[in-house]
């Protein structure tokens, strides 16, 4: 059973395989580029769940991301990361927009509602942010799970199925309970899966 990381095109794409790699249920990871996406990969690589990479530009800039996450959210998990959080919210109709200020390197307090990706973790944790588009409103389909102090849109929880999306970055030196996060993901995709022999 495999995960497919779909690489943005982003720097800090291989820090995240890093951290997932060696996780406790055994999932593998598959990296591919939005112009690698084809159907074959979900069969051929035993996929349980997509994790949507950081990245440059809009949402709407990754029309082909965009139609791959369209045809399969309601197959397998699915976690967004800054970009892939962007893109989640601007498919199921969000707004995404620049935000007041861009922020790079900037580490906020997520308070969090200790569920989905954050079970078992302390609130508020550490969250660091490299972007310079948010995601503002609310949408019917979602429950903001994490907020920064000022009320900033962090994460997100799908109220049907099991998509996520977080706007800052895990896998930063500078976040809290990183590793624990993505684990939390693969945890529910190997629930979901059905195919996992430990306990979950």
């Amino acid at each position: 059973m495999n995960l497919l990381m779909i690489d943005n095109y982003d720097s800090f794409t291989y820090n995240l395989v890093h951290y997932i790699e060696g996780n406790p249920y055994k999932a593998g990871i598959k990296v591919v580029t939005p112009d690698q996406l084809n159907d074959k990969l979900i069969d051929d690589f035993n996929i349980i769940g997509l994790i949507i990479s950081p990245g440059p530009s809009h949402p709407e800039d990754r029309p082909e991301v965009l139609q791959f996450i369209e045809k399969y959210y309601k197959e397998l998990p699915v976690l967004g990361i800054c970009l892939g959080h962007q893109m989640l919210w601007h498919m199921f109709g969000g707004e995404v927009s620049r935000g007041e200020r861009p922020v790079h390197g900037h580490v906020s307090d997520v308070y969090h509602n200790k569920e989905g990706l954050y079970k078992d973790l302390p609130s508020p944790l550490a969250g660091c942010r490299y972007h310079s588009l948010a995601c503002s409103g609310e949408l019917s389909d979602f429950n903001i799970t994490g907020r920064t102090e000022d009320g900033i849109n962090m994460a997100i929880q799908h109220k049907r199925y099991p998509i996520f999306g977080v706007q800052y970055h895990p896998e930063a030196v500078l976040s809290e309970h990183g590793r624990a996060q993505l684990n939390n993901f693969i945890r529910i995709a190997v629930e979901e899966s059905h195919e996992s022999t430990y306990e979950v």
